[in-house]
Protein backbone atom coordinates (compact mmCIF):
# COMPACT_ATOMS: atom_id res chain seq x y z
CA UNK A 1 0.00 0.00 0.00
CA UNK A 2 1.15 3.75 -0.71
CA UNK A 3 1.09 6.32 1.48
CA UNK A 4 0.05 9.55 1.54
CA UNK A 5 -0.04 12.18 4.08
CA UNK A 6 -1.02 15.19 2.39
CA UNK A 7 -3.70 17.37 3.16
CA UNK A 8 -5.53 20.15 1.81
CA UNK A 9 -3.44 22.91 3.72
CA UNK A 10 -0.06 20.94 2.93
CA UNK A 11 -0.85 21.70 -0.87
CA UNK A 12 -0.37 24.98 -0.15
CA UNK A 13 3.24 24.34 1.67
CA UNK A 14 5.55 26.93 3.19
CA UNK A 15 7.90 26.19 0.72
CA UNK A 16 5.53 27.41 -2.02
CA UNK A 17 5.85 30.67 -0.75
CA UNK A 18 9.23 31.47 0.56
CA UNK A 19 12.35 31.92 -2.49
CA UNK A 20 14.73 29.37 -0.76
CA UNK A 21 17.75 28.93 -2.78
CA UNK A 22 18.04 26.55 -5.54
CA UNK A 23 16.07 23.61 -3.56
CA UNK A 24 20.07 22.72 -2.48
CA UNK A 25 21.42 22.59 0.60
CA UNK A 26 23.35 25.29 1.99
CA UNK A 27 27.20 24.76 2.32
CA UNK A 28 28.31 25.08 6.02
CA UNK A 29 30.54 27.99 6.69
CA UNK A 30 33.32 28.77 9.06
CA UNK A 31 32.00 29.85 12.21
CA UNK A 32 30.63 33.85 12.63
CA UNK A 33 32.00 35.73 15.48
CA UNK A 34 29.92 34.57 18.34
CA UNK A 35 28.80 31.64 17.04
CA UNK A 36 31.19 28.50 17.78
CA UNK A 37 30.27 25.08 16.91
CA UNK A 38 31.17 22.66 19.70
CA UNK A 39 31.85 19.31 19.00
CA UNK A 40 28.43 17.78 18.87
CA UNK A 41 27.03 20.39 16.46
CA UNK A 42 27.13 22.26 12.64
CA UNK A 43 26.85 25.49 11.70
CA UNK A 44 24.91 26.95 9.21
CA UNK A 45 25.40 31.05 8.09
CA UNK A 46 23.39 33.18 6.30
CA UNK A 47 23.69 37.08 6.29
CA UNK A 48 25.80 37.40 9.19
CA UNK A 49 24.11 34.74 11.61
CA UNK A 50 24.50 31.11 12.22
CA UNK A 51 22.05 27.99 13.02
CA UNK A 52 23.83 25.41 15.14
CA UNK A 53 22.47 21.74 14.08
CA UNK A 54 23.08 18.66 16.17
CA UNK A 55 25.10 16.77 14.71
CA UNK A 56 23.47 13.74 15.29
CA UNK A 57 20.85 15.72 13.50
CA UNK A 58 22.57 16.56 10.43
CA UNK A 59 22.41 13.84 8.08
CA UNK A 60 18.34 13.39 8.37
CA UNK A 61 18.00 17.21 7.31
CA UNK A 62 18.14 19.32 4.43
CA UNK A 63 19.03 22.88 5.49
CA UNK A 64 18.16 25.83 3.14
CA UNK A 65 18.93 29.52 3.26
CA UNK A 66 16.44 32.19 1.43
CA UNK A 67 16.88 35.54 0.19
CA UNK A 68 15.48 38.84 1.59
CA UNK A 69 13.43 37.95 4.63
CA UNK A 70 14.10 34.51 5.00
CA UNK A 71 17.17 33.48 6.68
CA UNK A 72 16.90 29.32 7.23
CA UNK A 73 14.76 26.43 6.80
CA UNK A 74 15.20 23.13 7.95
CA UNK A 75 13.45 19.88 6.70
CA UNK A 76 13.85 16.20 7.37
CA UNK A 77 15.40 14.87 4.26
CA UNK A 78 13.86 11.27 4.10
CA UNK A 79 9.69 13.02 3.81
CA UNK A 80 10.94 14.75 1.34
CA UNK A 81 12.42 11.92 -1.02
CA UNK A 82 9.00 10.27 0.05
CA UNK A 83 6.69 12.71 -1.35
CA UNK A 84 9.11 13.07 -4.80
CA UNK A 85 7.75 9.52 -5.43
CA UNK A 86 4.48 10.48 -4.94
CA UNK A 87 3.78 13.96 -5.82
CA UNK A 88 7.06 15.41 -7.63
CA UNK A 89 5.93 19.20 -7.43
CA UNK A 90 4.76 19.55 -3.68
CA UNK A 91 8.21 20.65 -1.81
CA UNK A 92 6.12 21.19 1.81
CA UNK A 93 7.04 17.34 2.81
CA UNK A 94 9.25 17.07 6.20
CA UNK A 95 9.55 20.90 6.59
CA UNK A 96 10.51 21.27 10.44
CA UNK A 97 10.84 24.90 10.83
CA UNK A 98 11.89 28.43 9.45
CA UNK A 99 13.68 31.62 10.75
CA UNK A 100 13.14 34.63 9.06
CA UNK A 101 13.64 38.47 9.60
CA UNK A 102 11.54 41.10 9.59
CA UNK A 103 12.01 45.28 10.02
CA UNK A 104 9.60 46.95 12.56
CA UNK A 105 6.99 48.34 10.15
CA UNK A 106 6.74 44.28 8.60
CA UNK A 107 6.30 43.07 12.43
CA UNK A 108 3.62 45.44 13.14
CA UNK A 109 1.92 44.45 10.03
CA UNK A 110 2.04 41.05 10.75
CA UNK A 111 0.32 41.39 14.33
CA UNK A 112 -2.50 42.92 13.25
CA UNK A 113 -3.61 39.73 11.30
CA UNK A 114 -3.57 36.05 12.28
CA UNK A 115 0.15 34.45 12.36
CA UNK A 116 -0.97 31.17 12.68
CA UNK A 117 2.20 29.38 11.92
CA UNK A 118 4.26 32.32 12.73
CA UNK A 119 5.49 33.23 15.70
CA UNK A 120 8.23 36.14 16.91
CA UNK A 121 10.98 35.01 19.23
CA UNK A 122 13.85 37.63 19.11
CA UNK A 123 14.94 41.12 17.85
CA UNK A 124 18.84 42.72 18.08
CA UNK A 125 19.85 45.89 18.72
CA UNK A 126 19.40 47.28 14.88
CA UNK A 127 16.19 47.03 15.58
CA UNK A 128 15.02 44.38 13.34
CA UNK A 129 12.83 41.13 14.66
CA UNK A 130 12.72 37.06 14.21
CA UNK A 131 10.22 35.17 13.49
CA UNK A 132 9.93 31.50 13.63
CA UNK A 133 7.82 29.88 10.89
CA UNK A 134 6.57 26.22 11.69
CA UNK A 135 3.54 23.96 10.09
CA UNK A 136 0.40 23.97 10.76
CA UNK A 137 -0.21 20.42 9.94
CA UNK A 138 1.79 17.10 9.29
CA UNK A 139 4.39 17.15 7.42
CA UNK A 140 5.92 13.62 8.13
CA UNK A 141 6.08 11.67 5.38
CA UNK A 142 6.87 7.77 4.06
CA UNK A 143 5.94 5.68 1.48
CA UNK A 144 4.68 2.86 3.64
CA UNK A 145 2.58 2.43 6.81
CA UNK A 146 5.36 0.09 8.05
CA UNK A 147 7.79 3.12 7.26
CA UNK A 148 6.10 5.37 8.90
CA UNK A 149 5.86 2.89 12.16
CA UNK A 150 9.50 2.52 12.00
CA UNK A 151 11.12 6.12 11.76
CA UNK A 152 7.98 7.58 13.97
CA UNK A 153 10.78 7.73 17.11
CA UNK A 154 12.93 9.97 14.50
CA UNK A 155 10.41 11.96 13.45
CA UNK A 156 9.14 12.75 16.97
CA UNK A 157 12.57 13.65 18.01
CA UNK A 158 13.08 15.83 15.50
CA UNK A 159 9.87 17.66 16.26
CA UNK A 160 10.67 18.06 19.68
CA UNK A 161 13.86 19.54 19.04
CA UNK A 162 12.86 22.14 16.24
CA UNK A 163 10.00 23.39 18.37
CA UNK A 164 11.81 23.30 22.12
CA UNK A 165 15.52 24.29 21.88
CA UNK A 166 16.37 26.00 18.25
CA UNK A 167 15.04 29.20 19.30
CA UNK A 168 16.94 29.39 22.38
CA UNK A 169 19.92 28.47 21.32
CA UNK A 170 19.57 30.70 17.92
CA UNK A 171 19.20 33.79 20.77
CA UNK A 172 22.46 32.52 22.33
CA UNK A 173 24.19 32.05 19.65
CA UNK A 174 23.77 35.42 18.10
CA UNK A 175 23.17 37.49 20.35
CA UNK A 176 19.63 37.98 20.31
CA UNK A 177 16.90 39.93 22.83
CA UNK A 178 13.88 37.37 23.65
CA UNK A 179 10.64 38.91 22.87
CA UNK A 180 7.20 37.44 22.57
CA UNK A 181 3.96 39.25 21.50
CA UNK A 182 0.36 37.44 21.73
CA UNK A 183 -1.43 36.76 18.51
CA UNK A 184 -4.74 35.62 19.93
CA UNK A 185 -7.67 37.90 18.88
CA UNK A 186 -7.40 39.88 21.96
CA UNK A 187 -3.74 40.26 20.98
CA UNK A 188 -4.89 41.19 17.24
CA UNK A 189 -7.49 43.90 18.64
CA UNK A 190 -4.75 45.59 20.72
CA UNK A 191 -2.14 45.36 17.86
CA UNK A 192 -4.62 47.51 15.56
CA UNK A 193 -4.97 49.76 18.10
CA UNK A 194 -1.16 51.10 18.09
CA UNK A 195 -0.52 50.08 14.45
CA UNK A 196 -3.65 50.89 12.60
CA UNK A 197 -4.40 54.61 12.59
CA UNK A 198 -7.68 54.49 11.42
CA UNK A 199 -8.99 51.80 14.96
CA UNK A 200 -10.47 54.14 16.91
CA UNK A 201 -11.31 52.83 20.68
CA UNK A 202 -13.20 53.84 24.08
CA UNK A 203 -12.07 53.04 27.88
CA UNK A 204 -14.98 52.48 30.47
CA UNK A 205 -14.34 51.94 34.03
CA UNK A 206 -17.56 49.83 35.20
CA UNK A 207 -20.83 51.46 34.11
CA UNK A 208 -18.90 55.07 34.05
CA UNK A 209 -19.41 56.69 30.58
CA UNK A 210 -16.61 55.66 28.48
CA UNK A 211 -13.59 58.13 27.43
CA UNK A 212 -12.09 58.26 24.22
CA UNK A 213 -8.31 57.57 23.81
CA UNK A 214 -5.54 58.26 20.95
CA UNK A 215 -2.67 56.04 19.82
CA UNK A 216 -0.47 58.07 21.37
CA UNK A 217 -2.12 57.92 24.78
CA UNK A 218 -2.04 53.94 24.20
CA UNK A 219 1.34 53.09 23.14
CA UNK A 220 3.16 51.99 26.25
CA UNK A 221 -0.04 50.37 27.51
CA UNK A 222 -0.80 48.32 24.50
CA UNK A 223 3.29 47.54 24.59
CA UNK A 224 2.89 46.05 28.11
CA UNK A 225 -0.10 43.98 27.17
CA UNK A 226 0.74 42.64 23.85
CA UNK A 227 4.69 41.74 24.45
CA UNK A 228 4.00 41.34 28.27
CA UNK A 229 0.97 38.74 28.48
CA UNK A 230 -0.42 35.89 26.99
CA UNK A 231 -3.80 35.74 26.56
CA UNK A 232 -5.40 31.84 26.43
CA UNK A 233 -9.03 30.70 25.29
CA UNK A 234 -10.77 28.91 28.27
CA UNK A 235 -14.11 27.16 28.27
CA UNK A 236 -15.52 28.80 30.80
CA UNK A 237 -17.82 31.94 30.89
CA UNK A 238 -17.02 33.99 34.11
CA UNK A 239 -19.16 36.85 34.11
CA UNK A 240 -17.37 39.73 34.85
CA UNK A 241 -17.41 40.78 38.65
CA UNK A 242 -15.59 43.63 40.75
CA UNK A 243 -14.10 46.09 39.16
CA UNK A 244 -13.71 45.98 35.01
CA UNK A 245 -12.45 48.10 32.44
CA UNK A 246 -13.76 47.69 29.16
CA UNK A 247 -12.18 48.74 25.75
CA UNK A 248 -13.97 48.98 23.22
CA UNK A 249 -13.55 49.17 19.54
CA UNK A 250 -16.38 49.80 17.59
CA UNK A 251 -14.98 49.37 14.20
CA UNK A 252 -14.27 45.91 14.96
CA UNK A 253 -17.59 45.46 16.49
CA UNK A 254 -16.39 44.11 20.08
CA UNK A 255 -15.83 44.80 23.52
CA UNK A 256 -13.32 43.71 26.12
CA UNK A 257 -13.58 43.63 29.87
CA UNK A 258 -11.09 42.71 31.52
CA UNK A 259 -11.60 41.48 35.54
CA UNK A 260 -9.96 39.31 37.86
CA UNK A 261 -11.32 36.26 39.81
CA UNK A 262 -9.38 34.17 42.26
CA UNK A 263 -6.54 36.05 41.77
CA UNK A 264 -5.98 35.67 37.85
CA UNK A 265 -7.06 38.23 35.23
CA UNK A 266 -9.30 37.91 32.23
CA UNK A 267 -10.73 39.00 29.47
CA UNK A 268 -14.24 38.87 28.03
CA UNK A 269 -14.92 39.39 24.36
CA UNK A 270 -18.30 40.17 23.45
CA UNK A 271 -19.85 40.83 19.95
CA UNK A 272 -23.19 42.37 18.92
CA UNK A 273 -24.25 38.95 18.08
CA UNK A 274 -24.32 37.90 21.56
CA UNK A 275 -20.56 35.45 20.62
CA UNK A 276 -18.83 35.76 23.87
CA UNK A 277 -15.24 33.98 24.42
CA UNK A 278 -13.51 34.08 27.58
CA UNK A 279 -9.89 34.29 27.89
CA UNK A 280 -7.23 34.05 30.82
CA UNK A 281 -4.42 36.56 30.62
CA UNK A 282 -1.29 35.23 31.84
CA UNK A 283 1.51 37.80 32.27
CA UNK A 284 5.05 37.32 31.68
CA UNK A 285 6.36 40.13 33.71
CA UNK A 286 4.76 41.43 37.22
CA UNK A 287 4.71 45.01 35.56
CA UNK A 288 2.72 43.78 32.54
CA UNK A 289 -0.14 42.61 35.13
CA UNK A 290 -3.39 43.19 32.75
CA UNK A 291 -5.68 44.90 34.42
CA UNK A 292 -3.47 46.73 36.52
CA UNK A 293 -2.16 48.25 32.60
CA UNK A 294 -6.08 48.40 31.84
CA UNK A 295 -6.34 50.71 35.43
CA UNK A 296 -3.54 53.15 34.31
CA UNK A 297 -4.63 53.46 30.70
CA UNK A 298 -8.03 54.08 32.17
CA UNK A 299 -6.72 56.74 34.04
CA UNK A 300 -4.11 57.81 31.69
CA UNK A 301 -7.34 59.08 29.75
CA UNK A 302 -8.11 62.04 32.16
CA UNK A 303 -4.49 63.63 31.52
CA UNK A 304 -3.36 65.56 28.37
CA UNK A 305 -1.35 64.06 25.79
CA UNK A 306 2.28 65.13 25.84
Amino acid sequence: MRYKNLTATALTAFSLFIPWSNGTAMEKAPDPPGCTASCGSCVYRQAGLCLQIPQAFDHLLLTQKGTGQYLFSVAERASIEAAKKEMPAYDGAGWLFAIGKVTESELHEMLCADMSGRELFAQDRAGNYFIFYHPTDVRYMRETTAAMRQDQATWSELCTWANNEVRQHFITDNGLIAINADNSPIGIHLARISYKPATKYTLAKNDKPPRTGNRLQAASFVNMLLYGNTFETIPDKKAPQGERITLTLPGEKVSLAFFQRDGSTYVLESRPNGEKTLYQAIPHEEHAEALAVMQDWYTALTQPVR
